[in-house]
């Protein structure tokens, strides 16, 4: 009866180990460069491997056109590519 709990008890502490490594990795963050562009008055970053929404970010339409890093943490929402954003740097060319 002990070797069962024992088994138990290492299957419930793997099982949350496993749950708190992924949800680490779902919030790692990223970062991805290319220029803020508008769509139909919605913000986007548009990158060599796509478009990004752009979230909880305090874009202005002058950044419209510029290159820029943006930093964030990366989903997708409805085959949609969407960026938490953390920061946005401006690339001087």
């Amino acid at each position: 009866m002990k070797s069962s709990k024992k088994n138990i008890i290492i299957g419930i502490v793997l099982a949350l180990f496993m749950v708190v490594a992924t949800a680490g990795l779902a919030s790692a963050e990223d970062s991805v460069t290319g220029t803020i562009a508008a769509k139909g008055g919605i913000i986007i970053l548009d990158a060599a491997d796509g478009l990004y929404l752009l979230e909880g970010s305090d874009m202005t339409p002058d950044m419209v056109g510029k290159k820029v890093t943006v930093t964030g943490t990366i989903q997708v929402k409805d085959d949609l590519k969407v960026i938490n954003v953390l920061s946005i740097e401006e690339i001087s060319e």
